[in-house]
C-alpha cells in the first residue's frame, strides 16, 4: 500500500494589495484638493457666502468619508498581519 500525502489548500478570501490602499489614498488626496479650492481665495476673515459654505461642508464631508475609508483599509491589513504572525507562531488568530 502506497502511502499519500495530503497538501491543504488555503480557501482564504482574495487578498486585498498595495493597488487597493493607493486607490483610497489616491481618492482622498483628491477630496482634499476639494476642500482647498472650495476654501474663497479672498483672505483670512472673509465671511464665506451660503454657496461657499455648502460646498466647504460637502467637500469636508467628502474628505471625512475618505479618511474613514484609508483608516478602515488600513486596520484590514494591520489586521490580516497580526493574524499572519498569530497563526505562525502558533497563538492562533488575533
Amino acid at each position: 500500500m502506497s502511502k499519500l500525502k495530503i497538501i491543504p489548500i488555503r480557501n482564504a478570501a482574495p487578498q486585498h494589495g498595495p493597488d487597493d490602499l493607493q486607490n483610497i489614498i489616491a481618492r482622498r488626496q483628491m477630496a482634499e484638493s476639494a476642500v482647498m479650492n472650495a476654501l474663497p481665495r479672498q483672505g483670512a476673515g472673509i465671511a464665506l457666502l451660503m454657496s461657499e459654505r455648502r460646498a466647504l461642508r460637502a467637500a469636508m464631508r467628502d474628505l471625512a468619508c475618505h479618511i474613514d475609508a484609508e483608516e478602515a483599509e488600513l486596520n484590514r491589513i494591520a489586521h490580516r498581519h497580526a493574524s499572519r504572525h498569530m497563526a505562525q507562531t502558533g497563538h492562533g488568530a488575533a
